[in-house]
């Protein structure tokens, strides 16, 4: 009888023990099932569930006259290098079946120069498991030797005179374009701004208390944010941009090369970073789903753009 009861006690713990595993596998695959059927009408399955390695990469290029400022140009065409470089890094790590990636430039307003926007077309790379075998070489060659021109055709088009840029509508891309251009439900979005920080377009001033929907030199010097106690001061007099958008929250963004332009306040950077940092928080996009960089040596900067593309 005692091997009998012995018997029946090792059925029922195998039993259970089926039961448990059973549970576990059914949980494991509702998860993923859900994860697939959460994915947008628009996004079919396969993709969905491919979402984090796909990348949409879209850059974002401030034309206006801080261009003319000393080596912004050498700086912003090797980051552009730098960032296609991080992006083919991910091609080759994927197999090609697989391959569903993207890179877009876009500008805002869009330049009057027909010759300025073929560059950005031709900078407009896509990958999927057709691409061509040398599309990789090429994308190479193109963000080596393309972005110099554009930036040449702007400043020709200036003729030399601050006067004549049209200005950086960073402001309403945000509020008009951001998600048709840079969200997209099957891909990892990452939107990558090449800026000195400082938004303004003359069609677009707008203030609501004591936020604005642009910040300039001399509008952040009239601040007089001058004191170690900026931050505080910054709170309680709610400073800051006006929110263009909400519910951003499939948005990485990378901003890259914030440039202080005021000598005589020594926290112009740091002020300019709380204004952007305060307005992406606002509009949904995570602290730890964007940086903010100030303009650095390209050798430097290379590795910050690795470590966000593929990090």
């Amino acid at each position: 009888m005692r091997n009998f009861n012995q018997l029946i006690i090792a059925l029922a713990i195998i039993v259970f023990s089926s039961c448990k595993n059973d549970n576990q596998t059914k949980s494991t695959e509702e998860v993923a099932s859900a994860a697939v059927n959460n994915s947008s009408p628009d996004c079919p399955a396969y993709l969905a569930k491919e979402k984090q390695n796909n990348l949409n990469i879209s850059v974002l290029l401030d034309l206006s006259d801080r261009i003319e400022a000393h080596k912004t140009i050498s700086k912003d065409t090797a980051y552009l290098k730098s960032l296609a470089g991080a992006f083919l890094q991910h091609i080759n790590g994927k197999k090609s079946i697989l391959l569903e990636d993207r890179m877009q430039l876009f500008f805002n307003p869009e330049p009057s120069s027909s010759k300025i926007n073929e560059i950005a077309d031709r900078l407009n790379i896509v990958f999927t498991k057709d691409a061509s075998v040398n599309l990789i070489d090429e994308t190479k060659d193109l963000y080596s030797e393309e972005p110099i021109k554009l930036y040449e055709l702007a400043q020709a088009d200036a003729n030399g005179e601050k006067s004549n840029y049209p200005g950086s509508d960073i402001w309403r891309f945000f509020k008009d374009n951001v998600r048709d251009y840079s969200v997209d439900d099957c891909h990892r979005n990452i939107l990558v701004i090449l800026t000195d920080g400082y938004m303004y377009y003359d069609k677009t001033q707008m203030t609501e208390g004591n936020r604005t929907s642009y910040l300039t030199p001399n509008s952040l010097a009239r601040l007089k944010l001058r004191k170690s106690s900026w931050k505080a001061e910054m709170e309680e007099k709610d400073l800051g941009f006006i929110p263009a958008n909400q519910n951003l929250e499939d948005l990485e963004v990378l901003v890259l090369g914030i440039n202080s332009l005021n000598d005589e306040n020594p926290y112009a950077p740091d002020i300019i970073e709380a204004y952007w940092s305060k307005w992406f928080e606002e509009m949904g996009i995570s602290k730890d789903r964007y940086k903010i960089k100030q303009a650095v040596i390209p050798s430097n900067m290379e590795k910050v753009i690795s470590d966000f593309i593929l990090g």
